[in-house]
Order: C-alpha cells, then structure tokens, then sequence
C-alpha cells in the first residue's frame, strides 16, 4: 500500500518536532527555572517526561513513515499526555519567563522585552496547535485504517 502524502507530511514533521524538543530541552535548571513553584519531584518528572518525548518523536516518526500502527498509537497517546500538560501548565511557564525577562538576568535590550514575552506565547500556541493536529489527524478513521 503506499502511503498517503498527509503521513508522510505529518510524519517528517513528527521526527523534525522531536528533534526540536530534544534540542530545546537545554540544561536542566533552565528547564526546572520555567516550573519554580512546583516540587522539584514533579519538575524532574516533567523533564523525563520532555525527554521520553523526544526521543519516541523521533523514533515513532519513523516508525509512522514505515506506517506502523504501534508507533502511530504512541506518538497519539503521548501527544496527548502533552497537550494536557500543556494547558496546566502554560501559565507557570509564560509567569516564569515574564518574571526572568523583567528581572534583568537575560541580556535583552528593554523595547525587546514584549517581543520576546510575545514569541514565545506564539510558539507556545503553535506547538500546542501542531500536537492537536497530530492527534486529529492520527485518529481519524481513513488514517487508521491505512496503518492495518
């Protein structure tokens, strides 16, 4: 059977995504400064969890591209663990990072300041529209029934 062009899209971008999130995750303090209030138990498993994101990105990716449906189911569930973090915790995130911004422990000129609180509240929707297409798309019927 071949594969569908909206696999194919969605799958590379899938492998390309987790290579971004892989790359993003920096070096743990950063990571742990963007979640101050919460237990430091909960920020380690947050970031175990970024990383196990990651890296099944990358692998199921693959794995999609060759239209195998355990990777598929994979990348759903785990995209969807992550939308949901998402929504609980995006407003920690954006606090923390208006907070470091204003404090002047970043080397940013004060007119960028906005801009920089901006683009990453727009990253920050475009990474959670991208996770809710992945999980839209992977689940529909037609698709689903191109990986059996």
């Amino acid at each position: 059977m071949e594969r569908p062009r909206g696999i194919t899209i969605l799958g590379t971008a899938v492998i390309l995504y987790g290579a971004y999130n892989l790359l993003g995750l920096g070096n743990y303090s950063g990571f742990a400064g963007m979640f101050k209030p919460l237990p430091p138990l909960v920020v380690r498993a947050l970031y175990g969890f970024s990383v196990l994101y990651g890296v099944c990105a990358v692998y199921c990716g693959t794995r999609i591209l060759r239209l195998e449906n355990w990777a598929r189911r994979l990348m759903v569930g785990i995209t969807t663990v992550s939308v949901i973090l998402g929504f609980l915790l995006n407003g920690t995130v954006m606090r923390n990072f208006r907070e470091l911004i204003a404090s002047g422990k970043v080397e940013l000129p004060p007119d960028m300041a906005g801009s920089a609180y901006l683009y990453a509240a727009v990253i920050m929707a475009l990474v959670t529209l991208f996770e809710l297409v992945v999980v839209f798309y992977f689940t529909r019927p037609k698709v689903v029934e191109t990986f059996k």
